[in-house]
């Protein structure tokens, strides 16, 4: 029996530990490694955005019947709206379409599913560090990934000379997989020059970029945060954005996500639509609903997007301060390592540094988890545990 052959998986590097944590008796234990934005007291809050766009939603008794494969046409629009700008959406609206997936993770995965259909031979490109679902779901389509460097672990920077001389030898027809901003795991944006470089390599060569846009308005702003992305909207002739409301409306289990294609060449719209589509239904065959209707309600309704944009500044500026008050207290505490550089990273995550050796005595030692990769979720640092941290950072450093 085929049963009978199989060995136990590997535990996934983030939810796995989420396992570990909940097992583990200490009171003291702090979860810093699953990306789940947490409030002062601990707690992952329902936005009150949220919470009043439902409260109308359940008064308009809507259907619950299938919505149509590639989605609510409404929610696709303010989705494109949202990431394009007011600006550029006039000039991308005949020659963009959209499909609410499964969240960023469905629309990864169906760009992926899509693409080895009609370029198996392509070669993926991930950056090194990246998120570390990114390699499997290209791996599950098919397609052999490799990666591109992007962070210098001894400046704690962007290792963009090397990057950019390397994505110059990108084949032709390869995929290059970007973060849009607050990029994961390291926090390390690229600037807008680096960004006009990348666009202007990756139209000359013919590379099809896919950028990851998953953490939109948690760095610096819904726009700041959405420039590289629109840059490339407007130079490339093909572009795939996998986007998510996980984060930036704290809808985690709804599942929300939009996979938007633009191009430059009008006839590849309605082909690429079908098969998408077609990929889709074999995939997940229809998306779900609750979650885009809140986004959708939010995004059309302007007092409720006001306060939406006021409980989005506020996740932002308390990760921002969690940053500062990280870094505070590691002075505090004297710390031989220098971890400025927190302070300038954007989003939700950090990169410190930190080796395995350091991560694993943090855990045995301190119940404080975080990954192999020395990432931590800035989000799950409070006013209560920041002291606790980095004294126990300080200790096994």
């Amino acid at each position: 029996m085929i049963f009978n052959n199989i060995n136990e998986a590997e535990k996934d590097p983030i939810l796995g530990l989420t396992e570990e944590f909940k097992n583990d008796l200490n009171p003291q234990k702090i979860n810093l490694s699953v990306g789940v934005y947490q409030d002062d007291n601990g707690n992952t809050p329902t936005l009150p955005s949220v919470l009043e766009a439902e409260k109308e939603i359940l008064n308009q008794n809507i259907s619950k019947t299938y919505k149509p494969i590639d989605g609510d046409k409404e929610f696709i629009e303010e989705s494109i709206k949202l990431i394009a700008g007011e600006a550029i959406f006039p000039e991308i609206k005949n020659t963009s379409f959209g499909l609410n997936t499964p969240g960023g993770t469905g629309a990864l995965r169906l760009s992926s599913d899509f693409l080895f259909q009609f370029s198996p031979k392509s070669k993926v490109w991930i950056s090194n560090p990246s998120w570390p679902n990114h390699k499997p779901i290209f791996e599950a389509s098919g397609f052999d990934v490799t990666s591109y460097p992007y962070f210098n672990s001894e400046s704690n920077s962007i290792d963009f000379e090397n990057m950019i001389s390397v994505i110059k030898e990108i084949p032709e027809g390869d995929i290059l997989v970007l973060h849009g901003c607050c990029h994961n795991p390291t926090g390390e944006d690229l600037k807008g020059d680096q960004w006009d470089q990348i666009s202007e390599i990756s139209k000359k060569n013919n590379l099809l970029v896919i950028c990851d846009f998953a953490y939109q308005g948690l760095g610096d702003g819904l726009d700041d945060d959405a420039a590289g992305v629109r840059k490339m909207i407007r130079d490339l002739d093909n572009i795939i954005i996998c986007s998510s409301y996980s984060k930036n409306f704290g809808l985690y289990s709804e599942r929300v996500g939009c996979l938007i294609y633009n191009s430059k060449f009008e006839d590849n719209y309605t082909p690429v639509l079908s098969h998408m589509k077609k990929t889709a239904r074999s995939n997940y065959s229809n998306p779900p609903a609750h979650g885009s209707e809140i986004v959708k309600f939010i995004l059309s309704n302007n007092s409720l997007r006001s306060k939406w944009e006021e409980d989005l500044s506020g996740i932002r500026n308390r990760v921002k301060d969690m940053r500062s008050l990280l870094v505070t207290e590691l002075n505090n505490e004297r710390c031989s390592k220098d971890f400025s550089f927190i302070e300038n990273q954007k989003g939700m995550f950090s990169y410190t540094g930190l080796n395995k050796d350091q991560v694993n005595s943090l855990k045995k030692n301190y119940s404080i988890y975080i990954v192999n990769s020395g990432r931590i979720n800035i989000a799950g640092i409070t006013t209560k545990n920041c002291k606790y941290i980095a004294k126990a950072i300080n200790e096994v450093i």
